[in-house]
């Protein structure tokens, strides 16, 4: 009985079709999405020249930077006294250490980045006594 079954199954089913059907593109319930031309209005409210706020960014490198730069120089030390022994050894100590300088290396780059913004009057502009714009 379950032989009829099975083969019923297998002569109802296209030329070239499997059992897995439903995975290939064209199978059962399957279709080609259609590509639309999006909607030249936007929907959301943000701005269309959105800003990030430099002073915060400034203020986030700066903390980072010091950090990274303090667990640069601990790991260094620690790198220095580890022996070369079961981990953490010296080479953990080491990675940490160039983990910690390169990220205090994008901390550095992102400072150097908000200040040419800054400089440039990216940032929230200020009326100072004279009405003239003022960066802080």
């Amino acid at each position: 009985m379950e032989e009829q079954h099975r083969r019923a199954q297998r002569e109802s089913r296209r030329a070239g079709e499997r059992h897995d059907f439903p995975h290939t593109p064209q199978g059962p319930g399957r279709t080609t999405p259609e590509w639309r031309a999006q909607p030249s209005v936007r929907p959301g409210t943000e701005p269309v020249n959105a800003r990030s706020d430099l002073e915060l960014r400034r203020l986030l490198a700066r903390i980072f930077l010091v950090l990274f730069v303090c667990g640069a120089v601990a790991f260094a030390v620690l790198a220095a006294l580890a022996g070369p022994g079961p981990a953490p050894n010296r080479g953990t100590y080491a990675l940490f250490c160039a983990l910690c300088a390169g990220f205090a290396g994008l901390a550095w780059l992102d400072l150097t980045v908000v200040r040419r913004r800054l400089a440039a009057g990216q940032g929230r502009a200020e009326q100072d006594g004279g009405g003239r714009r003022k960066i802080r």
